[in-house]
């Protein structure tokens, strides 16, 4: 049975905008509403950097969907 993976990157804040090209720290979850859940509560709290839903990963291939 194939496993897929939601991966939430954490990324720097830089004119505004989160510098996708600097990942500061990568979560993993099994369910899509614990990834946007955990990535909301982490904006919240935090202004120099900023959580971003990356999308599902097939854990078997490691492509990203």
């Amino acid at each position: 049975m194939t496993k897929y993976v939601h991966i939430v990157q954490v990324h720097p804040v830089e004119l505004g905008e989160p510098n996708l090209y600097k990942v500061k720290r990568e979560e993993e979850f099994s369910d899509k509403n614990d990834a946007f859940a955990w990535m909301l509560d982490y904006n919240l709290d935090h202004e120099h950097t900023k959580a971003v839903y990356l999308g599902r990963v097939n854990d078997a291939t490691g492509e990203l969907e």
